[in-house]
């Protein structure tokens, strides 16, 4: 998904400057998505899902005459997924090669499906009218945007969610399983390891990669309830490629998921506390208080303690301008 501009807050002045929206360009789209290329994905009309995507979907129960905002729609499959099944659904990006793809694919669905789906190249402070909606989705995005960023972004968004709405989110990676598991226990043993495991592009555009810990408390500093955990979704995502295989050290992880014994021993990793340092996808999903969620959410009690934990013994703050310590 490529990202929405985020204007700073009146009187912000943050230390570190928006990704350029430059990085979300027509070689981003070709170089990210694999075998579901723009033609792929026009010709199908945005229906080859990736596993997180639908997921995603499946947990935010979105049904026939709901109002669904994906805020940082890139290539817009969410929206129309959305359309599709009766909702709708408006993307915002800022990305114009991102928005022209997801207009061709518009034009691939049906009547019905097309005149429910919208999109809008705009910051999502920006987004026309006073709107509100029943799920709002940010998947790969927080990854994107920094802190400052971030705080505006939510509180934009509490402030368009109808009553009993959702906010369903989704990041990768876990800043945890590169910053504790790879570098401080997997490297040191296997020195032919590179140093680095993210890539330049990585680098360049994922400048604020989250752990659990980390988005739990910035939801909170935005007056947002929510529910955050690690779901395993590696192994569904190396089947997803797996009629048309990547290359590189992706390509490689993803080969290693397809070997059973591998792909098993890994699952009970990720249902265990070792999920904490070996799992990478983070799920979330956020209310605005006193709401009782309607969807059914993970028990997910490891993440449960670990947040309260940290919220207890080293609460996190945030302040305009200044990038805190993440945990």
């Amino acid at each position: 998904m490529s990202k929405p501009r985020v204007s700073r807050a009146a009187g912000a002045s943050p230390g570190r400057d928006a990704v350029p929206v430059s990085e979300y360009d027509e070689a981003w789209i070709r170089e990210t998505w694999g075998f579901d290329d723009a033609e792929e994905f026009v010709r199908s009309a945005g229906a080859n899902l990736r596993p997180r995507v639908r997921r995603a979907l499946e947990l935010a129960e979105v049904g026939a005459g709901m109002r669904v905002l994906d805020v940082g729609c890139g290539r817009g499959e969410v929206v129309l997924e959305c359309a599709r099944r009766g909702a709708d659904a408006v993307g915002v990006d800022y990305s114009a090669p991102a928005i022209a793809l997801a207009g061709r694919a518009r034009a691939r669905c049906d009547a019905a499906a097309q005149a429910r789906a919208r999109f809008f190249t705009c910051d999502v402070h920006d987004l026309p009218g006073d709107e509100r909606f029943d799920r709002i989705f940010m998947l790969d995005l927080v990854e994107h945007l920094h802190d400052w960023q971030l705080v505006a972004l939510f509180n934009a968004v509490r402030a368009r969610l109808n009553p009993g709405g959702l906010v369903m989110i989704h990041t990768l990676p876990n800043r945890w399983v590169y910053e504790v598991s790879y570098r401080r226990l997997v490297r040191p043993v296997l020195r032919f390891l590179p140093a680095e495991p993210r890539n330049a592009k990585e680098k360049a555009i994922h400048v604020n990669e989250m752990s659990v810990t980390h988005l739990d408390q910035l939801l909170r500093h935005c007056g947002l309830e929510g529910r955050v955990w690690l779901e395993e979704q590696i192994t569904a995502q190396a089947r997803w490629h797996a009629a048309h295989p990547l290359s590189g050290a992706r390509g490689k992880l993803y080969r290693l998921m397809q070997n059973r014994a591998v792909a098993a021993a890994y699952r009970v990793c990720g249902a265990s506390p070792l999920k904490l340092l070996v799992v990478n996808d983070i799920f979330g999903v956020a209310w605005a208080p006193g709401t009782t969620p309607s969807v059914r959410l993970p028990g997910a009690l490891t993440e449960r303690l670990v947040c309260a934990a940290a919220r207890r013994l080293a609460p996190w703050t945030f302040s305009a301008g200044d990038e805190k310590t993440r945990r």
